[in-house]
């Protein structure tokens, strides 16, 4: 054996991972659910070019990541959760469309009424 090799064995053996594939998720890993927002941001009145562009970008980035927080606890007293930006769409008039998506524990949903 190189040593490279009894290298990646040790971390192996450390982390529990011999003897199964290195793809499998554990066991008792929790069931994660992606969950998606969009938010719609508009220039300011009267304003026009790049900054004005920037402006209802940030407005729809905002907009977005308070829709993704009222989706996971419609109080809105919880954290926003970690996101990613997934898309972004210019639309008619200087308006800007942005699309989050957060990966979350499905125990960590609220509970839907009857």
């Amino acid at each position: 054996m190189n040593r490279h090799a009894i290298v990646r064995l040790t971390i192996a053996l450390a982390l529990g991972w011999a003897g199964t594939a290195w793809s499998a998720p554990p066991a008792n890993a929790a069931k994660v659910v992606v969950i998606q927002a969009t938010g719609v941001g508009h220039p300011p009145r009267g304003m026009t070019g790049p900054r004005a562009k920037l402006m209802a970008r940030r407005a729809a980035e905002v907009t977005a990541a308070r829709n993704l927080q009222l989706k996971l606890d419609p109080s809105g007293r919880a954290p926003v959760p970690s996101f990613r930006y997934v898309a972004t769409k210019y639309l008619a008039g200087g308006a800007v469309e942005v699309t989050v998506e957060a990966k979350v524990p499905a125990h960590a949903l609220p509970k839907r009424q009857p």
